[in-house]
């Protein structure tokens, strides 16, 4: 697969308007979405499609408010026909025309990550054949209707983890397609997922080099767990704001469970959870483990030393400290040359674009987060 190589100088506070050769822009979390239900029929068993006709996809929602049924044209920026303002943003996201020319084109991105999100809840219904059954059919359409169309697409198939081994069936089968670079999962689950439960997932995904990516989503829904570590809020900012505890109970546990002593290939992206919490983490983490180490015996080296070699994070939503000087100090506590990878959240309602979400770093810091650590994980 080959893709067109060097982006389009652009004058922004976050760009340094250098022309540039070699891969330059990487963007690791845009959401392709399905329409409507029908969309997934050609995919789906008799069984399973006379299932979603009769009862619909009965996925759990959590609830809480998520994304607007409305964008307003000025948070599109599309320049596009008027009827947009009146768009599902799940529509808008099922768009990929749109997408190509509002922000592939418009950006000259070299690859993107199809995360998906249609069927995010599916890892936390009580049925594990029909979560793995709607799972398969949505890889295939994301392979016909999306992976065929742009050759810039890498995509992270979506796996139920309610039944790890018909996860790690899906990823063996999917994992030969060049476009294939990972797996994505919500935080949302009934287990941190550490956990020995989900480990015949993560050999799959050793065996194959697919890279683990988990995102927000089915938090609080279905067999999930509550949002939060003290129970269920009430608004959707505390469940935005709790997004950190989410992802720190994951990688919390990927570290004290061994699993990256027991795949040492694995690696892990975090996508939407912001950043600044890795910091703490890791601060944390290496002071407990040096008196606590006796429970985790496998555990072997300081956790952030885990964090630093396995775990990336996305940039979106990205902090904005009070000062500027204090954002470089966050970069820098991070260790951001290895852990940042950029992320636009394409289409949601507060997604960033490459240009703008940064205040301009130095060059080489630059090509890091917007190329580098991605072209590494992925193996791009």
């Amino acid at each position: 697969m080959t893709a067109t190589l060097g982006s389009t100088p652009i004058t922004a506070p976050g760009w340094t308007g250098k022309p540039r050769s070699g891969l330059a822009l990487i963007d690791c979390d845009v959401h392709q979405i399905i329409s409507k239900q029908e969309d997934l029929y050609p995919y789906l068993s008799r069984l399973y499609r006379e299932r979603v006709e009769d009862q619909g996809m009965l996925l759990p929602g959590s609830g809480y408010f998520n994304v607007p049924k409305r964008a307003a044209r000025s948070d599109l920026n599309t320049g596009c026909d008027a009827n947009m303002a009146d768009h599902n943003i799940h529509t808008i996201g099922s768009q990929y025309e749109l997408l190509r020319s509002q922000h592939l084109d418009m950006w000259n991105v070299d690859y993107a990550l199809l995360t998906g999100a249609s069927v995010y809840p599916a890892s936390v219904i009580p049925d594990p054949d029909f979560g793995a059954a709607l799972c398969r059919a949505f890889n295939d359409w994301t392979m016909d209707t999306w992976a065929s169309r742009d050759e810039r697409f890498i995509v992270a198939i979506s796996v139920s983890a309610n039944d790890p081994q018909r996860a790690a069936e899906e990823i063996y089968r999917m994992a030969g397609h060049p476009q294939v670079r990972a797996i994505m999962l919500p935080t949302g689950s009934r287990m941190p997922y550490g956990n020995r439960f989900y480990h015949p997932i993560w050999q799959a995904c050793a065996e194959t080099g697919l890279v683990v990516g988990i995102h927000p989503g089915a938090e609080g829904a279905g067999m999930a767990g509550s949002p939060t570590g003290v129970g269920y809020p009430t608004y959707y900012i505390e469940v935005r704001m709790a997004r950190p505890q989410m992802a720190m109970a994951h990688v919390v546990s990927f570290i004290a469970e061994g699993v990256f002593e027991k795949y040492p290939t694995l690696k892990l992206l975090v996508d939407e959870c912001d950043q600044f919490w890795l910091v703490g983490l890791m601060w944390h983490m290496d002071a407990d483990w040096k008196s606590l180490r006796e429970q985790t015996p496998w555990v072997r080296r300081l956790p952030s030393e885990y964090v630093l070699e396995h775990v990336r994070v996305g940039s979106q939503p990205m902090l904005e400290p009070e000062r500027r000087e204090q954002f470089f100090q966050m970069l820098d506590a991070m260790h951001a040359e290895r852990t940042l990878v950029y992320s636009s959240d394409w289409p949601h309602w507060d997604w960033d674009d490459p240009a703008t979400t940064f205040p301009r770093m130095p060059e080489h810091l630059h090509q890091r987060v917007f190329s580098d650590n991605a072209r590494e994980l992925f193996g791009l």
